[in-house]
């Protein structure tokens, strides 16, 4: 996830980046939330978090104006989404914490 975040970061600084290389990697974002959400979900249950979905939703939803966006927006975005990733990163290792193997 660390990887991520640091990708995201650099992108949200690469003024160059064009909307394919925005949207590829916008891709990768729904990719990791979806492999998160499933990591957040409860042992017992296999759904995954229903805000953690909606905003996956959110997100595929607006790809194409996310990475048509200008440059500062899209560094914007791109940041707010760099914290949630730390955010909930965070929560799965506190959570982890208390998982029974």
């Amino acid at each position: 996830m660390s990887d991520l975040v640091s990708d995201l970061l650099h992108l949200s600084n690469d003024r160059g980046a064009d909307a394919k290389e925005r949207r590829q990697f916008i891709d990768r974002l729904i990719r990791a939330l979806m492999e998160m959400a499933t990591v957040l979900a409860p042992n017992d249950d296999h759904q995954s978090p229903i805000p953690v979905l909606r905003l996956i939703d959110v997100i595929e939803g607006m790809i194409s104006s996310i990475a048509d966006a200008d440059d500062a927006t899209f560094s914007a975005i791109v940041e707010e989404i760099a914290l949630l990733l730390r955010t909930l990163e965070r929560h799965r290792q506190e959570m982890a914490r208390f998982t029974v193997h």
